[in-house]
């Protein structure tokens, strides 16, 4: 791990400590499991999103069907729980702010709060199971019933957090919060509170599981990076965004990992792999290459053909949008740019820019990438050094090369990076995109499955365009300048004469007559329709397999009409659709790949854009049949295609295409299959689960959380072997504790010691309070010492010490609880002691707080040796006192000899007052050297 190893596994400094944190979230984004707190495969990643989330340091965001879950966590390299602290205060604050903004979110669990530290370890493990209780419970009154049941430790926590709650409720107000107000608060807070403790100093115990995920499922094979090199990438990526409060998801994390020279699986092959791409002239071009650019070509008028060209006449816009397009194509020549023209379907987009590049810049190059699809393809241009100055770059639709998922980043950082190069310019980015389509490039804030797109980049892309709205008809004006135009051509007469409101080129592209044959079509040819258009509108590329055509229609046929149809049903009604009329397609056409292209495996087909463009919004509450699914899984045309299908079954909540599932994650998309995963273990189907997680390597901490459900269904051999398995995979021992758990209050106190044994043998600090408590009771008081000095010296956690301590006053033996505290603070854990001591002195158990506030003070700690000071004046030991002060303020805390002064003061002993104020002011007290001035004394 020397050989530049990051410093989450050395546990070194080197990088701030929140960002650092940030990198095993991000490092989980990019391998596809899951994150502390969020039980799916995250989307998204969020860094110093204060603007909109109070707990800003860290948000993790995950689409899951029509909602997002969200963990919005706060960073803090130590974290003392008492209602005193200021950075608790603080975070308990930031907790009431998500409360009032996202109460509702917060009630049904889609939305949970976060807190990770480093320390100290005890407070936070008690508050992480104080959480746990409090998630099991369906009321405040079911938690408050619980209380007495657990630990002084948690009944403490629960005080702190109800007092700094009450405290911060009643900031501003003159009215006292009511109680019942502030216990509600408290328990919304805690049922949703995800605790992580994050070393600063050792290995964090994500670190080792992270790496063997990146070497196994993301690092292509014989890489020069090795995993911890690319956990410090990530951490350096992360200081880099945090700054700028950046939103990074998979894509966004992939393109800035490939622009350091990290080869990953599933990216584009390398230069070299692609197909050969046509590069021409403009001025060569003759019109009826324009179908080769995809303008639409017009329909045959009254059976002519031969003597009319390819296209009808141009008819020219208002200048404000011919004239300002033509402009901008021109001003190519001075430096290069991006022009996108946005309109909806058949509104002349691409017959416009075809006509602009024609008449501005006849000399150019011009290149139109499509194949082997539409952004590799671009990719490749772009990597092979194709386009040379002087060369337009024709995107076409340009939402299927930057709104693909796993290319979109990568597709808009290498864009951005051409026309950002004055040495690779002058070039032309010329595209066309559809409104909702730009909405989404364009658009301030990151929703719904956004963060899923590499938004990030493309959003910077979209800020250099220039764009040119085309609209969607000819105004009376524009057609009475083009008088003469359109009576020239029968095509443009009959279109003027019988085209609504103006929509000539929708009439010319046969969007009318393509709309009603879908909608006067009925049976198979209607099912084979409905298929490709929810393909198309889940994600799926432009072009559709005749296998995927088949498979998924079948599902879409009415068990009436099924019956009806012959062995050739689907070729015959395939036919149908592919049909022209009058030169215009029909609503499949077939695709053919050029010579110069990859060859086609099978008959490709492509569903007409105004049904694409119209049944988003006529299906966009239909639900796919599962078919569809069952077609992506066997005919998916792409790896693309098969991601961006699973994606949308497992949005959609699909639990009847475990195969998709299993072939996505195969192409490295293991989200469906985790989540289906999920889903069998909610239906009781144990084996299966285990079978898949084994079978794809899926994240270890699905082991536990299989254990946690087999132990609930009383199986608990198995759930012990789970339990095992899956610490051994990620060190996760959730899956033992909760079986633990289960069997210590169902009873069955042997087992639940036998779990717990083997939790505290791996370092489990809960396992070691859990036995060290369990050995007292029974009355084997060796065997309790044992466990809470391994716990002390061999995990570094007082906390079972402490508990034995406690037990041990309670019991009146005091000796023996000043011995162990004495042990824990020589460990260096005073400051434990001290928040120990004040939690016993609240409860008015005065021996166990001096046991532990003496131990505290054995080793200088000056809160504790204040309290010693405090407490020998009052039992009338007054040298003591001075001399418990004075190693106080030698310790840095100097109220400690202007504490002890006042209380020298109220019993009239002015003179030693005036000395120990001075003293104290001498070590830096202001309230001292405050005193000392309203007496009118000097000050030193």
């Amino acid at each position: 791990m020397s050989r530049g190893a990051s410093s989450i596994g050395t546990g070194g400094g080197g990088t701030i400590y929140e960002y650092r944190v940030a990198a095993l979230d991000l490092v989980s984004l990019l391998c596809g499991v899951s994150v502390p707190g969020l039980d799916v495969v995250p989307d998204a990643v969020r860094l110093q999103q204060g603007s909109e989330f109070p707990l800003d340091d860290v948000v993790v965001l995950s689409r899951k069907g029509s909602y997002q879950l969200v963990v919005e966590r706060q960073v803090k390299r130590s974290l003392e729980i008492a209602p005193s602290s200021e950075p608790w205060r603080k975070t308990m604050r930031q907790c009431l702010q998500s409360l009032e903004s996202f109460g509702d979110e917060i009630d049904a669990d889609r939305h949970r709060l976060g807190v990770t530290a480093s320390g100290p370890l005890h407070g936070l493990e008690v508050l992480r199971d104080l959480a746990a209780y409090a998630a099991a419970q369906k009321s405040v009154d079911d938690l408050l019933r619980q209380l007495s049941a657990l630990g002084r430790d948690q009944r403490r926590v629960w005080k702190h957090l109800v007092d700094t709650i009450r405290d911060l409720l009643a900031e501003g107000s003159a009215v006292t919060p009511a109680p019942e107000l502030v216990e509600l608060s408290a328990f919304r807070i805690a049922r949703r509170l995800i605790v992580q403790v994050e070393p600063t100093e050792q290995i964090s115990p994500r670190y080792p599981y992270l790496c063997s995920v990146l070497e196994d499922r993301v690092l292509r094979t014989g890489t020069r990076h090795h995993s911890a090199a690319v956990f410090r990438m990530v951490e350096e990526l992360a200081q880099e965004w945090g700054p700028r409060a950046g939103a990074v998801d998979v894509a966004m994390l992939r393109s800035r990992l490939q622009a350091r020279g990290v080869a990953l699986r599933g990216d584009p092959q390398p230069r070299g792999q692609a197909a050969s791409h046509r590069v021409s002239v403009v001025a060569d071009l003759e019109p009826a290459d324009a179908l080769r650019f995809e303008v639409h070509p017009a329909f045959k008028a009254n059976g002519r053909s031969g003597a009319l060209s390819a296209l009808p006449p141009y008819i020219d816009r208002p200048a404000s949008i011919d004239d300002e397009l033509r402009r901008q194509v021109a001003g190519a020549a001075n430096g290069s740019r991006l022009v996108m023209v946005v309109g909806g379907s058949s509104t002349g987009k691409t017959r416009s820019c075809w006509e602009a590049v024609r008449a501005e810049l006849p000399d150019w190059r011009i290149v139109h990438p499509l194949a082997p699809e539409r952004p590799a393809a671009l990719l490749s241009v772009l990597q092979e050094g194709v386009l040379e100055p002087r060369t337009v770059l024709w995107l076409n639709d340009a939402d299927l090369y930057l709104l693909v998922k796993n290319y979109a980043a990568q597709v808009a950082a290498s864009l951005q990076a051409l026309l950002t190069d004055p040495q690779r310019g002058p070039v032309l980015v010329l595209g066309t995109i559809w409104p909702d389509f730009w909405d989404k490039l364009t658009e301030s804030a990151y929703e719904d499955d956004d963060v899923a797109l590499g938004m990030g980049a493309a959003h910077q892309l979209a800020d250099l365009a220039v764009t040119v709205e085309m609209p969607a008809t000819f105004t009376s004006p524009d057609l009475a300048r083009a008088a003469a135009v359109v009576a020239s051509d029968p095509r443009l007469q009959l279109a003027r004469s019988r085209a609504v409101s103006g929509r000539i080129t929708q009439f010319l592209a046969g969007a009318p007559y393509l709309w009603r044959r879908y909608e006067q079509s009925a049976g198979a040819a209607r099912a084979i329709l409905h298929a490709a258009m929810d393909a198309r509108r889940f994600g799926h590329g432009p072009l559709l397999s005749e296998d995927f055509l088949r498979t998924a229609a079948e599902g879409y046929i009415d068990e009436a009409t099924w019956h009806t149809l012959d062995e050739d049903w689907f070729a015959s009604h395939l036919t149908q659709l592919i049909r022209p009329h009058r030169q215009l397609p029909g609503p499949l056409t077939r695709y053919r790949p050029r010579p110069d292209q990859p060859p086609a495996f099978g008959p490709l087909y492509q569903l007409a854009d105004i049904l694409h463009e119209r049944s988003r919004a006529t299906r966009e509450k239909e639900r796919p049949a599962s078919s569809l699914w069952a077609a992506a899984a066997a005919h998916s045309r792409t790896d693309t295609d098969l991601r961006e299908l699973a994606q949308a079954a497992r949005r959609l909540g699909a639990v009847d295409c475990e195969q998709l599932y299993r072939k996505a994650a195969a192409c490295g998309d293991v989200a469906g299959l985790q989540w289906f995963t999920r889903r069998l273990m909610a239906l009781g189907r144990f084996e299966r689960a285990e079978e898949l997680i084994d079978n794809y390597r899926l994240d270890s901490l699905l082991l536990g959380e299989l254990a946690a459900s087999v132990g609930d269904a009383g199986r608990f051999m198995d759930a012990a072997r789970l339990a095992r398995r899956a610490y051994e995979g990620s060190g996760d021992r959730n899956g033992a504790r909760s079986l633990a758990h289960h069997l210590s209050a169902g009873g069955m106190r042997r087992p639940a010691e036998q779990v717990y044994s083997w939790l505290a043998e791996t370092g489990d600090p809960v396992a070691a309070r859990w036995l060290t408590a369990h050995y007292e009771a029974r009355g084997d008081g060796a065997a309790a010492d044992r466990m809470a000095r391994t716990a002390l010296t061999q995990y570094g956690d007082p906390a079972a010490a402490l508990v034995l301590a406690q037990l041990r006053a309670d019991a009146g033996k005091l000796d023996d609880a000043d011995r162990l505290a004495r042990l824990a603070a020589g460990h260096g854990h005073a400051g434990v002691l001290v928040a120990y001591a004040r939690e016993r002195s609240d409860h008015r158990d005065h021996a166990a707080a001096l046991c532990f506030y003496r131990a505290a003070a054995t080793v200088k700690h000056p809160k504790a040796l204040e309290w010693m000071s405090w407490a020998c004046e009052g039992q009338g030991h007054h040298q003591r006192a001075e001399d418990f002060a004075h190693a106080a303020a030698a310790a840095g805390n100097s109220h400690a000899l202007h504490g002890l002064a006042h209380l020298r003061f109220f019993k009239g002993r002015r003179d030693d007052a005036e000395r120990l104020n001075r003293a104290a002011a001498q070590a830096g007290s202001v309230l001292a050297r405050q005193w000392l001035i309203r007496s009118g004394l000097p000050t030193p």
